[in-house]
């Protein structure tokens, strides 16, 4: 019978002497394998070794509870145990909040440290071994949002719950948008640029809401509201925002421009597109110091960024934009939209959106419009074009014509200026 493999342990501490002991503690009595990491990049650099138990102090160098966040959402680590050590435990909610499994409380005695680990090792599910999903169960944890998340005007909402009436009123729904001036003027700026088209000045909110209707009108204030919500966020691990947003503007209207052709009614399809990498932005902003090796190894690699997340970070854009997206509440399609954008097949309410989004993007990065992060241009998923019925050929003789379209939508980047 072959010799168990000794449990994987890594450490973050903020004293050296104190790693120190505590590793040759775990590794004699035991019986792990203890690898210290320095910081929190550190440590997720170090994640590929398969930890069984995690260990940091709350006192380790940069914060502490942005790397709580990034572990906790990891999916590979939905077994790992994650424990605080900590001599204040008055930081000991906060830690709670980020997902972690317990805590040890410093001064210890050797021996205390040893049973609480114990004790928390014997509390965790063993790993599920994946037989084909996709996905493995997720264990019962309650983990709070991520701090700092850009949130939507309170208009949006509002509009949201008025349209949800097929019968509200323009002069209703024209009221609650003028309450906030800033998107009161991007959305008349948007309304009579090339974007709608129109030949006529429109100039309240009331017109745009009786030639536009109130979906459209709806689906407006939530992009204007997204593309405002995401552009406090100063610190970058190197993304580069302006060519984002071409991107995922490009996305937006190539997937209206197939909508139309194919004649398929989704009112949505722009903001989808804007949408859809969305968890980028937050992982650049809010989480730099860890995005920053992404994108070098994407670059480096010549790989996807999304392929680079995986392998380097092991939780990607797409999980960060769903739980955006989730926290705004918008209407579940675009959230599929975002989930499954690299992977149409696996959305089960919404496959239709999310192929507009995944074959958009493709031909987007094959256009050279803007940039998801990388300059790649990925394979189409056959499952899209069946879902959609279209082919290659249909879509080279629409090329010129959906290219004439990406550049007369980029008023939408002019109109949130």
């Amino acid at each position: 019978m072959p010799e168990e493999k000794p449990k994987c342990a890594l450490v973050v501490q903020a004293n050296r002497a104190e790693a120190e002991f505590l590793g040759c503690f775990l590794e004699k009595m035991g019986g792990f394998e203890v690898t210290e990491a320095l910081n929190g990049p550190d440590l997720v650099k170090k994640l590929r070794l398969g930890p069984n138990l995690i260990l940091l102090d709350t006192e380790m160098k940069g914060d502490f509870l942005r790397t709580l966040e990034i572990i906790r959402r990891i999916p590979k680590l939905e077994s790992t145990v994650i424990a605080v050590v900590t001599a204040d435990q008055t930081q000991l909610p906060a830690c709670q909040g980020k997902g972690i499994n317990g805590y040890i409380l410093k001064p210890f005695l050797p021996q205390t440290l040893l049973a609480k680990v114990w004790k928390l090792m014997a509390s965790r599910p063993e790993p599920v071994k994946d037989k084909g999903a996709k996905t493995a169960p997720k264990p019962d944890l309650k983990v709070d949002k991520i701090d700092n998340l850009p949130t939507l005007p309170t208009v949006y909402a509002e509009v949201e719950r008025l349209c949800q009436n097929p019968d509200v009123d323009a002069e209703d729904l024209s009221r609650v948008i003028e309450a906030d001036p800033s998107i009161t003027l991007k959305l008349l700026r948007l309304a009579n640029s090339a974007f709608f088209g129109f030949t006529r000045k429109i100039s309240s909110v009331k017109d745009a809401i009786s030639l536009l209707g109130n979906q459209t009108v709806k689906n407006a204030v939530l992009s204007i509201s997204i593309f405002s919500a995401t552009q406090d966020q100063k610190e970058t691990a190197g993304l580069d925002r302006k060519r984002f947003w071409q991107h995922s503007a490009g996305v937006g209207s190539i997937a209206r421009f197939l909508a139309r052709k194919l004649r398929i009614e989704r009112e949505e399809c722009f903001t989808a597109g804007i949408l859809h990498d969305v968890g980028k932005v937050i992982l650049d902003g809010l989480f730099s110091d860890y995005y920053a090796p992404v994108i070098r190894a994407s670059a480096e690699q010549n790989i996807p960024i999304f392929q680079a997340e995986q392998e380097e970070l092991g939780l990607t854009h797409t999980a960060v934009g769903q739980e955006l997206a989730a926290s705004w509440q918008i209407p579940d399609p675009l959230i599929e939209g975002i989930t499954y954008h690299h992977w149409p097949g696996g959305a089960d309410r919404d496959p239709q959106l999310a192929s507009l989004v995944h074959v958009a993007d493709v031909l987007c990065r094959n256009a050279g419009v803007g940039s998801g992060g990388d300059e790649l241009v990925p394979v189409a998923d056959d499952f899209a074009f069946r879902k959609l019925g279209i082919d290659a050929d249909r879509i080279l003789e629409w090329e010129e014509e959906m290219l004439k379209e990406v550049a007369k939508d980029r008023t939408f980047l002019l109109a949130m200026e």
